[in-house]
């Protein structure tokens, strides 16, 4: 399979890249002309640099390739989000249709469970109909909507894989890299016991779920959408994990589940922070499993590598 990634440079795409690589596939690395490649070019990836918004520059770019890979994202909780986003929307239409007007068999894109409301704390899977109250959730629906559209239109196969929040090395950003950071501090967030649950997964096995996507036989009636988990923990055995892989038990800071706007603010705590971690947050993937996709990584696997690569690249240059 030739494969080519756009957003290769980020938390999730480098790993991505990096699984279809070990997976024998040949594979091209998109990134703007800013972007820090060296990663990818010490894996021995061809690498491309282009302006993402010049059509004729990402049709050249995409010309020969059987499968494409989304995993650009700019929006982030605590920012503005637009209706129009710039990434989310503008350059996921122009990945698309760019995508299917070159004859492109397969476009995954790389989704969020982050789509998914806070109304119900049983387990969550494909078919939950979920109804957004955050615009960063009506964001990734869109995008999804715009994919479906697209490939509906056009013919081409259109995948959407909505993986659990990941832990893994490469992290700059995430949410592990911020419960890790108040680790650190002594003042790992607990709301009231901690017992929330919630499901993770590792980023290479989201990785390696994006390489499996790309070569799979898709099911007659199967609309493509697939969540993914790797395990069920919740936020108080996740802090024990970090307990583990750090040597050193640190102290937490006990929050009330009830909290006013001041309160929240005094707390530095988002109101979407506050609903994950008070709404039990689990994924039934058994949807893509009974296809035969395996996840292979344990909580403490992630956490153990995670924190070790968080350590080490705090002595040194970050990676970018």
């Amino acid at each position: 399979m030739k494969a080519i990634v756009f957003g290769s440079t980020g938390f999730i795409g480098s790993h991505v890249v990096e699984q279809l690589l070990l997976a024998g596939h040949e594979v091209t690395a998109v990134a703007r002309h800013t972007s820090n490649t060296l990663w990818l070019e010490q894996m021995g990836v061809h690498v491309t640099r282009l302006q993402l918004m010049d059509p004729a520059e990402v049709a050249n770019v995409i010309k020969g390739h059987d499968v494409v890979y989304n995993c650009t994202a700019d929006a982030k909780l605590h920012t503005m989000i637009r209706a129009e986003a710039p990434v989310e929307i503008q350059l996921t239409r122009l990945l698309a249709e760019t995508a299917a007007a070159q004859g492109v068999a397969r476009f995954i894109q790389l989704s969020t469970i982050v789509v998914y409301d806070f109304h119900s704390n049983e387990p969550i899977d494909e078919q939950y109909d979920t109804q957004p109250i955050y615009p960063i959730q009506q964001l990734g629906l869109t995008r999804e909507q715009i994919v479906r559209e697209i490939g509906g239109r056009t013919g081409m196969t259109s995948i959407i894989l909505r993986p659990a929040s990941a832990i893994g090395i490469r992290d700059k950003t995430s949410f592990f890299a911020r419960m890790f950071k108040t680790h650190q501090s002594d003042q790992y967030p607990i709301v009231e016991s901690g017992a929330a649950k919630v499901s993770l997964v590792d980023t290479r096995d989201i990785g390696r779920a994006m390489a499996w996507l790309g070569t799979y036989d898709q099911p007659a009636q199967d609309n493509g959408i697939y969540v993914l988990k790797g395990f069920d923990t919740s936020w108080k055995q996740l802090k024990k994990a970090i307990d583990d892989a750090v040597g050193k038990s640190a102290a937490e800071l006990h929050i009330p589940a009830t909290l006013t706007e001041k309160q929240l603010k005094s707390y530095h705590m988002s109101p979407f922070a506050r609903d994950t971690l008070t709404t039990n947050r689990i994924w039934n993937d058994n949807k893509i499993r009974m296809l035969g996709f395996h996840t292979q990584y344990t909580l403490q696997e992630a956490v153990t590598d995670a924190v070790e690569d968080l350590m080490n690249r705090q002595q040194k240059t970050p990676y970018h």
